[in-house]
């Protein structure tokens, strides 16, 4: 098989206050035109969302059992090309995860027949593997970053799982392309949490911006987009479970890019000219206005 070649903060004192989303550019849908009369949307389904292309080189961080890794192979049409090789990481060692996950020994051997590279104990609170960190990402992806059960607190819970994410953060950015990304410029970092409590308080946008980050788009996820895809607990299967299923719940993925200061200067300097142009006398009836934050915009469906 011919591979892809790849392409080249702070610990909070509180829990972040939440931050307001991101205007972007919705998905391309068809023409007016098409849609039905009279604004009946009964037949009318947007797009689904996949924050990377066929040839995108991805890094996956803790998998579980490889279900997620898997589907963007065998989903039809498959979400990435035969020469794309996925590096896909997991925190447990092969050994644990069979033992946490029975049928991934499976998914494992499948994806390691298809030269995809698999990296297991990778800590990505700690220095990462020269396996991951000799190569640059056009996606790195970490769908329910979650430590497990460590307390029964709720805020220290929240406290470690932002603690995670921030060291996931830090450790990811040098891991970035500088091209590639959905917004045709760096490389991007995708994270899927569940949507509600406790999940919300973790203030997931304030985290990446406390690092440097930005909230370029976010969308719903849907599971079923991904054939055979099934969430797992980090704590691996309970039979006492019973119907419980994850991908069944409602998620929210977030992409996220390194912060464009150009981007940024253009929208001060056109803040400052809407300032200067409110400080200007009113006697002549002029009306003072609000400004309004150009930080936060409309996320997609």
């Amino acid at each position: 098989m011919k591979h892809k070649r790849h392409t080249q903060g702070k610990r909070p004192s509180h829990p972040l206050k939440p931050h307001h989303p991101s205007k972007i550019t919705k998905p391309a849908s068809s023409s007016s035109k098409h849609k039905p009369a009279g604004g009946d949307k009964s037949t009318y389904s947007p797009r689904p969302i996949i924050p990377f292309t066929p040839t995108s080189s991805l890094l996956l961080i803790g998998e579980g059992d490889f279900s997620f890794t898997n589907s963007l192979i065998a989903s039809s049409p498959p979400h990435i090309s035969p020469s794309t090789v996925i590096t896909t990481t997991t925190n447990d060692t092969e050994a644990l995860t069979v033992e946490k996950y029975p049928h991934a020994e499976e998914t494992i051997s499948r994806l390691k027949q298809q030269e995809h590279k698999l990296v297991f104990s990778l800590d990505i609170t700690k220095r990462l593997p020269k396996s991951v960190s000799s190569n640059t990402y056009n996606c790195i992806i970490f769908n329910f970053p979650h430590v497990g059960g460590l307390s029964t607190h709720l805020d220290r819970q929240i406290r470690s799982n932002q603690e995670l994410i921030l060291s996931f953060f830090k450790s990811c950015i040098p891991l970035l392309s500088q091209d590639g990304g959905i917004d045709d410029k760096g490389g991007n970092i995708v994270v899927t949490l569940f949507t509600g409590k406790p999940y919300d308080d973790w203030n997931l946008r304030e985290l990446a911006k406390s690092v440097g980050l930005e909230c370029v788009r976010s969308f719903k996820f849907d599971a079923a987009v991904y054939a055979g895809y099934r969430h797992v607990r980090t704590i691996g299967f309970r039979e006492r479970e019973g119907d419980w299923k994850g991908e069944e719940r409602g998620a929210r993925s977030f992409v996220f890019a390194v912060k464009d200061d150009g981007r940024r200067r253009r929208r001060d300097v056109k803040s400052n000219k809407k300032a200067g142009e409110r400080g200007k006398g009113t006697t002549g009836g002029g009306k003072k206005g609000k400004g309004k934050d150009s930080d936060d915009d409309d996320d997609d469906d």
